[in-house]
């Protein structure tokens, strides 16, 4: 497949790809250090490891490999283990944390010792923070004893762990702890009150973790080859630099994707990101709360502007729906700038429907890929199996856990584009 024209696309049957075996093969089980932190539709850490082989079988030599939402790390992860350099962003802050804690080189003696003096100093502090004055937020989520506990805890991580690398992963079990010890519905990715959850105490539950991430250290084989990983908090449409990936592996998000801002809340305000989380959704993408001017800006692609159309009864939605193909637009423009000559970039992504109308986001993708000058090397799908993730709609179109409704984002597709 060599496909570089509106007309080559329109050929193509989306609906009747079918699935590749090489995309879906399981079999190896995923390393702790990838479960370290609660992520919403976390990219599978398989189709980072076949993209390698596939980059092998292309014969391209890899330097540095990126990740423009690059999410909590999983794509950083599986490139230091590869021993290749990788560069990521994301404009979520605590997405950065985790990536950057699961991503680094500890010794594991000096984790150990800095458990057990973080837990020391928990025990003997008399530090009674005043929960009256606290975030209102943080209030709705988090009982007085609770909240108080998560203060003294944070404190002295803040306190005691003087290196950065360390700290920041710290930072990230203190973090991956905050829904367990607050009023958040267990294993629910919305936020929403569980009044008949009784959160366990923070220490017990923070030395559970504690323990989980130094087994995922242990475990974690990365390789002997130095690499490097830089992961910062920004934007890709702001990246300015050029020229310096081989290969791109990434998942954007969907049109009307989930509020990651909102999932993240108790995070954000915890770790101090912002006093209010809903700052956080300015300019991400596929949020809907990241508008432009314009219903449907000029320049959209043919499927983008059919799609801008289904929204045409909620003038917000129109914008927001709008804004977001047109960002994907100046996206896959900034991904041909930042790989070199003859790079890959391999992105995954799912349809999805709206009121009956299948959303068509890989072809939309595709068509953008092809304006910004990408050579579509490949488009074929993998089976999408998470337990976390909506699977049925009801006939009005709701979420539901009936398995005999109609079944969603059973499939997504795998793009794959060339540069040059």
């Amino acid at each position: 497949m060599n496909i570089t024209t509106q007309r080559g696309l329109n050929r193509t049957d989306f609906l009747t790809i079918q699935e590749s075996p090489f995309w879906n093969d399981a079999s190896d089980r995923e390393i702790r250090m990838h479960k370290i932190h609660a992520y919403p539709a976390k990219f599978p850490s398989l189709i980072a490891k076949q993209a390698f082989a596939y980059a092998e079988k292309c014969k391209l030599e890899l330097r540095t490999v990126a990740d423009i939402f690059c999410g909590c790390g999983t794509v950083a992860v599986e490139a230091k283990r590869k021993g290749v350099d990788f560069w990521g962003c994301d404009i979520n802050p605590v997405a950065v944390l985790i990536a950057e804690a699961k991503s680094k080189d500890y010794d594991i003696q000096i984790v150990r010792k800095l458990r057990d003096r973080i837990i020391n100093y928990f025990e003997k502090s008399r530090l009674k923070p005043n929960y009256s004055k606290s975030n209102q937020r943080i209030q709705y989520w988090f009982d007085e004893q609770h909240y108080i506990d998560l203060q003294k805890l944070k404190k002295i991580i803040l306190k005691q762990v003087a290196d950065e690398d360390y700290k920041k992963l710290f930072l990230c079990i203190f973090s991956s702890i905050l829904k367990g010890t607050s009023k958040w519905l267990t294993k629910s990715i919305k936020p929403q009150i569980d009044s008949d959850k009784t959160p366990p105490a923070v220490k017990k539950l923070f030395e559970k973790q504690a323990g989980v991430v130094i087994k995922a250290i242990e475990e974690a084989d990365y390789s002997e080859v130095p690499s490097q990983v830089t992961i910062d908090r920004q934007n890709i449409l702001e990246v300015e630099e050029e020229g310096f990936a081989d290969m791109i592996v990434t998942s954007p998000p969907y049109v009307t994707s989930y509020e990651y801002a909102d999932l993240h809340q108790l995070s954000a305000l915890w770790l101090d990101y912002a006093d209010d989380h809903t700052e956080l959704r300015v300019d991400s993408i596929g949020s809907l709360y990241n508008v432009g001017k314009d219903n449907c800006p000029d320049g959209l692609t043919p499927t983008a502007r059919k799609i801008v159309n289904y929204f045409e009864w909620n003038k917000t939605q129109t914008r927001s729906v709008a804004r977001y193909y047109s960002d994907m637009q100046q996206f896959a423009i900034k991904a041909y700038s930042i790989l070199r000559e003859r790079g890959l970039a391999i992105f995954v992504i799912g349809d999805t429907e709206f009121r009956g109308h299948r959303i068509e986001n890989a072809k939309c993708l595709c068509e953008s890929m092809i304006q910004a000058g990408f050579t579509i090397k490949d488009i074929t799908k993998r089976a999408v199996i998470n337990k976390l993730l909506p699977s049925h709609r009801d006939e009005n179109g709701k979420f539901t856990s009936d398995k005999s409704a109609r079944s969603i984002y059973s499939q997504e597709y795998i793009i794959i584009g060339r540069k040059g």
